[in-house]
């Protein structure tokens, strides 16, 4: 049976300097949802006060803000061998991912973190483990979805070790962000996709030239898309897509910037195949 899907739109932190101006425009290019994060234009979505605000003028512009990536966590992460740092790293995470469920968030983000020269590689993932130990009560209270996001090389977890990690904890409230900029650097995005498959509950769909993290828009890089959008198809707990192209003047793999209608519909020409399982809005 066919499924009709958000397809989240992500706005550059460093174009936004007015939270309704911008999402307006988002919401007037056709969107239907947009993407949350710790700060975006005057809010500070960590701070519950703030995020009702914002999330009423979400709903006064007919848009949902449905998924949320989690904080910009530095170079530490979840394996920070700091406990203090990551016990805050932790608190923090737990009060934006509360704060931005409340406007409707399903899926929240996470970065496991770099991979660490000094140490053997199990300590960094008994740490990302206990983390996510910590957040996945949380998350199944609030209803949310941790989704835990493939790297880039220098990542503590390859691919093969994010899945393997995600197939044993074996939780519903713990799945897979699938990048598809990071999988075309560090393999063929599609195969990796295919695989991430039964774990995948959210995407970041941008594009590169797969030597680099670029974050275009679709078309401007070197990505299969008809074959990574019929390996999306096959992601049966898949709750939303995410645009995650950057399309800032600002942002120098950026080679023009894009207004919000034609980011639209080069998204939607990706997406919308004639006879697909899903259709994107």
């Amino acid at each position: 049976m066919a499924r009709t899907m958000d397809l989240a739109q992500y706005v550059y932190s460093a174009d936004m300097t007015d939270f309704q101006t911008s999402y307006a425009e988002v919401a007037e290019a056709g969107f239907h949802a947009v993407v949350l994060g710790s700060e975006r234009a005057q809010f500070d979505l960590r701070v519950p006060a703030q995020a009702q605000q914002a999330g009423r003028i979400l709903e006064s512009l007919g848009l949902r803000g449905s998924a949320c990536h989690g904080l910009d966590i530095g170079p530490g992460g979840m394996n920070d061998p700091d406990d203090a740092a990551r016990e805050a790293l932790m608190q923090a995470h737990a009060g934006l991912m509360e704060s931005t469920a409340a406007i409707g968030a399903r899926t929240y983000v996470l970065h496991i973190g770099p991979l660490r020269a000094d140490e053997p590689k199990p300590a960094s993932w008994d740490r990302a483990r206990q983390c996510v130990d910590r957040l996945v009560p949380r998350a199944e209270a609030l209803g949310v979805l941790l989704a835990l996001e493939n790297g880039l090389p220098g990542y503590v977890m390859t691919n093969e070790e994010l899945l393997a990690f995600v197939a044993e904890y074996d939780h519903p409230a713990v799945g897979i962000c699938y990048d598809s900029g990071h999988a075309h650097v560090t393999g063929n995005a599609a195969a990796v996709l295919a695989a991430f498959a039964p774990y995948v509950v959210t995407v970041h769909l941008h594009d590169n030239d797969g030597q680099s993290d670029q974050h275009l828009i679709p078309g401007q890089g070197t990505m299969d898309w008809p074959a990574v959008v019929a390996a999306l198809a096959q992601c049966p707990r898949l709750v939303h897509a995410e645009t995650e192209a950057v399309n800032s003047a600002q942002w120098p793999p950026t080679p023009e910037a894009w207004p919000q209608q034609r980011v639209y519909e080069r998204y939607m020409e990706t997406l919308n195949v004639p006879g697909g399982d899903v259709t994107y809005r």
